[in-house]
């Protein structure tokens, strides 16, 4: 998947009617590293995505081109309270893995 991050910015950036130097001056970068980030000549890291984000006020899958509305909000909050829990993807599989295996006991009996 190619993500085009900097046209995302750009794109959200104009929307909002949000200078460049705005941005830039909001997020804490320069506005020249925006602006090479805009025009796809840098790859901003995943700190600078979220803190142009931030200023932007959007989620970073947005930024990212991301269709987070294919999740169900519920699925998403039930996974956050287990990993707020300390319940790991780990115990999570283990959780599935014996579901699967208690289902096809119960489908031979």
């Amino acid at each position: 998947m190619n993500i085009n991050v900097g046209k995302q910015i750009k794109k959200v950036r104009s929307r909002k009617a949000i200078s460049i130097t705005k941005l830039a001056n909001k997020a804490g970068i320069s506005k020249g590293y925006l602006s090479s980030i805009e025009s796809n000549k840098n790859n901003p890291s995943a700190h600078m995505i979220q803190k142009i984000a931030t200023a932007l006020e959007v989620p970073v899958e947005q930024l990212l081109d991301i269709r987070v509305e294919l999740l169900d909000p519920e699925w998403v909050d039930l996974v956050a309270q287990a990993k707020d829990m300390g319940i790991g993807k780990e115990e999570i599989r283990a959780f599935i893995a014996y579901e699967t295996w208690k289902r096809t006991v119960k489908e031979e009996v």
